[in-house]
């Protein structure tokens, strides 16, 4: 026998081996490696290292590459003998067995004794087992046993001799495995006494250098996305690429040949279908066709798409590693490429079912929770209608009007065919809630609510719910406040007809009504209600999920805060938020930014209000962030670009009664800036004249004419107000005191009144304010520096310095540089902006000029300080006093 297995024989020898047992020589020859084989060092490492230890298994499904990786491995000339034995079924027969072990021992140098097999065929021969052990145990170098598809080794008496030689034959027996699945082997003692290296499919998985080896082999070129896109594709599965290699050498497009992998007539498709798929029983194959449907699956949804119980056969199926691999807690998935052979088989041999396992799919997720799942498989049935029922009743329809671009639930409506031959109206109400503001929203709506009369109660209440929830959706993009607030209002009387059960299933809906009352409110100028109203909503949301309505509430719970000069609990409210968030969190953390004099900051969360505005228009929200620009403009000494700013706010038509105000105020003020007294007086008289923010903007405006005593009627009696006046407006008003009664030399009540102002600011840590004070502020705290090092923390380091540190001009100190020439007003707003590290770019949005204006004035600041730039430029500034000194 030795003499056939060394001339590399493959027919049945006529010569016994140990007396009765007939050896194939195929059985025990090392697999030569073919000419297409790509040295793969990682697996080579992997499998080195384990053959150290007792046994080293390398488990994965079919074409996995475990016997290809074994043969490299044994090809590379390891230090001590290999014996190879290719099992069959046969083997589990004890004699047939240790028949072709000992011959492969032998094979491979190793001194087995000649014994006689001495019990039957089908049992255990201790004896010769313990004479086997004792010769392996002492082998020096240890000798590694490799049984290639051990998978089919079943034989009770068979498994137990194996393992009773691995205990025994140490240290000189190393044993090697391949199989489909965990052999039938006590790996759980050799796992715990840390004995076993494992090799699993991900590790035999190629990697895309690897799989760029393989096709090169082939004589196949790939560009690197479509190499990438190939073995993600296979997910590392060396039968499909060395399938997809063969197939490409002769294919005209190799490109076009990766994304049409799996076709009928494919390779792939006929290795998986005859070695995985015909292999198991029909009721296995009928449970792999109908889940193929589903992403991922646990047993419970197998079972309801397989009429019957067979959930309970998928650990199996993992196990044998029939290419169903485990997806976390309880949930499973097939290998991709088997998932595509699966649904291409279904869709071929049955395919009236797939649509009804469509629909019962939808059935199960919807029953359970799923709603994004549920609508997918309704959509993937073609039945729109069940889509837009399953979104109408789960109270869904106000998520998809807020939905961003990659909203999941949106997302699955985007092929929904908009028919005007619809026989009910959820598909409409989805369209009307999904349609960009410029949509044809209001046919749809109507058309959906003609239809409303005609559903029965349990169903017209919840699509009745939907329609108030478009038209307030709409309502906000348009800025209708009256409609915004009669849909609000219908929201929640809607809301109260639906079931408390129906109710309950969905937390997120009461929340959603709220938010509603409290954006009308928000609208209508209540800002104290509104802010309450938004509290009870985020506190309705459920402690996990509803993100986008927690989002929305904070956003808006946020812009109330802001609005009523509440600066620390806005920007709590924005802490609380995740990204994305609102446009209505943007705006209001610009607002606080502005309010702090933090231009910079306010001018990014500006910029990414108004992208966000972009993709879900606001008409509130983007007049309010027309609010706080202008106020930017204010303190960054713009009054022009205010005023531009005002005018642009206006231009979309008409607007709450309060927004309106602060737009005259606004326009008041920044016309008071420039020095036009009268255009001042003229925007602050169409103002409510009993408020005391309208009060003090009249006194600026006569402050700008030079008219300090008609100033001081307009604050007479602001001392005396007993209403509640925000922070931020009485501050104002003693700031505006302040300023008159240093102008009328009255430096005590100046400085009571500056006092007054410095400790409202504080809390909040209101800069803004004295900012645009800056010119006669500046003189007041260089004469009283004892007040500004109080509250130096609250103001600008510029007013703070120059109240300690006395004035230089040119020529006190030869290390002070002289300016050439004045800069004018523009250039040093430029020449601001320059230091707080803008861009040509972005100081030219500021300002409102262009970019190339922007470089003349950088010249021009340049020649006069005597600077080449834009560092040099600051610090010379910073030396003469021109700009405060840095952050």
């Amino acid at each position: 026998m030795a003499a056939s297995a060394a001339t590399g024989s493959t027919g049945r020898s006529g010569t016994q081996a140990d007396g009765d047992a007939s050896i194939l020589a195929s059985k025990i020859t090392v697999p030569s490696l073919p000419a297409w084989a790509v040295p793969r060092p990682r697996l080579g490492r992997l499998i080195a290292g384990g053959i150290r230890g007792p046994l080293t298994a390398l488990i994965g499904p079919p074409g996995a590459g475990k016997t290809l990786a074994m043969a490299a491995w044994a090809a590379s000339q390891p230090l001590g003998p290999v014996a190879w034995v290719t099992l069959d079924e046969f083997d589990n027969k004890p004699r047939v067995l240790w028949g072709h072990v000992t011959a492969a021992l032998r094979r491979a140098g190793v001194p087995v004794p000649h014994a006689a097999w001495a019990a039957p065929v089908d049992s255990m021969d201790h004896e010769f087992l313990v004479r086997l052990a004792s010769v392996l145990a002492a082998a020096e170098p240890p000798v590694v046993l490799v049984l290639d598809d051990i998978h089919v080794l079943t034989g009770r008496t068979a498994l137990q001799g194996l393992s009773y030689l691995m205990r025994n034959a140490r240290p000189g027996l190393r044993v090697m495995v391949a199989s489909r699945i965990d052999p039938l082997l006590p790996l759980h003692r050799f796992r715990l006494a840390g004995e076993l290296t494992e090799i699993r499919a991900d590790a035999l998985a190629f990697s895309v250098p690897e799989s760029g080896l393989l096709m090169a082999q082939h004589g196949v070129a790939l560009p690197q996305d479509s190499l990438e896109g190939l073995t993600t594709r296979a997910e590392g599965w060396a039968a499909g690429l060395r399938l997809a290699a063969i197939s490409m050498h002769e294919h005209p497009d190799p490109e076009q040949f990766v994304k049409e992998f799996v076709a009928e007539d494919s390779p792939v498709v006929g290795y998986l279908v005859e070695e995985v798929l015909n292999a198991h029983p029909p009721r296995i194959r009928d449970l792999l066709l109908r889940t193929s449907i589903l992403d991922s699956f646990d047993a419970d949804v197998a079972d309801e798409l397989t009429d019957g119980h067979t959930g309970h056969d998928l650990p199996g199926l993992v196990r044998a590693n029939a290419f169903v691999l485990p997806a976390g807690s309880g949930r499973y998935r097939y290998h991709s490429l088997f998932a595509e052979v699966l649904r291409l088989k279904l869709r071929h041999e049955r395919p009236g079912l797939v649509p009804e396992l469509h629909r019962r799919a939808a059935g199960w997720y919807q029953r359970n929770g799923s709603l994004t799942q549920a609508v997918r498989h309704a959509a993937a049935a073609g039945d729109w209608q069940l889509a837009a029922r399953i979104v109408v009743g789960e109270l869904a329809v106000g998520q998809l009007t807020r939905a961003r671009g990659d909203d999941p639930l949106a997302h699955e409506f985007a092929r929904m065919p908009i028919a005007r031959t619809w026989t009910r109206p959820e598909p409409l109400l989805v369209a009307a809630a999904l349609a960009p503001a410029e949509g044809d929203h209001g046919t749809w709506l109507h058309a959906a609510e003609s239809m409303l009369s005609d559903l029965p109660v349990p169903e017209a209440v919840p699509a009745r719910l939907a329609a108030a929830q478009v038209r307030f959706a709409v309502a906000c993009r348009t800025g209708d406040l009256e409609a915004l607030a009669a849909a609000a209002a219908e929201t929640g009387a809607t809301l109260e007809s639906v079931p408390a059960g129906v109710r309950a299933q969905c937390p997120w809906i009461d929340a959603q009504a709220l938010s509603a009352r409290g954006t009308a409110e928000l609208w209508s100028g209540h800002l104290g209600e509104a802010a309450a109203t938004f509290e009870a909503a985020v506190a309705a949301l459920p402690a996990s999920g509803g993100t986008q309505e927690r989002t929305a509430c904070l956003g808006y719970l946020a812009l109330a805060d802001a609005l009523r000069g509440r600066l620390n609990r806005a920007a709590g409210d924005g802490e609380r938020l995740s990204a994305p968030i609102s446009p209505a969190a943007h705006v209001a953390l610009a607002a606080v930014h502005v309010e702090r004099n933090e231009l910079r900051q306010a001018h990014g969360e500006l910029k990414r209000a108004e992208e966000a505005l972009r993709l879900y228009p606001d008409r509130m929200i983007g007049t309010v962030a027309c609010v706080v620009a202008a106020r930017k403009a204010l303190g960054e000494r713009h009054p022009d670009g205010a005023n531009e700013i005002v005018r642009k706010a206006r231009q979309c038509g008409p607007l709450p009664h309060w927004l309106e105000r602060r737009l005259d105020i606004l326009e008041s003020r920044a016309c008071a800036a420039a020095g036009d007294a009268t255009s001042a007086l003229d925007a602050v008289g169409r103002a409510d004249p009993a408020s005391l923010e309208v009060a003090v903007t009249q006194a600026h405006a006569w402050l700008a004419g030079e008219d300090p005593k008609a100033a001081k009627r307009s604050l007479a009696g602001h001392r005396d107000r007993t209403e509640a006046v925000p922070d931020h407006v009485r501050l104002e008003a003693w700031l505006a005191a302040a300023r008159i009664s240093y102008g009328n030399g009255d430096r005590a009540d100046g400085r009571r009144s500056l006092q007054r102002a410095l400790r409202l600011g504080e809390p909040e840590r209101l800069r803004l304010a004295f900012v645009l004070e800056r010119t006669w502020l500046r003189r007041v705290l260089r004469a009283d520096p004892d007040l500004a090092h109080v509250y130096r923390d609250l103001l600008e380091p510029d007013l703070v310095s120059s109240a300690r540190e006395p004035a230089q001009g040119p020529g006190t100190s030869p290390d002070v540089p002289v300016m050439l020439e004045p800069l004018s007003s523009r250039e040093l707003e430029v020449l601001r902006h320059a230091a707080e590290m803008l861009d040509t770019t972005e100081i030219a949005a500021m300002l409102f000029i262009s970019v190339n204006t922007v470089k003349s004035h950088l010249k021009s600041i340049y020649r006069k300080l005597a600077v080449t730039h834009r560092g040099e430029a600051v610090r010379r500034a910073r030396q003469l006093r021109i700009l405060g000194p840095g952050r």
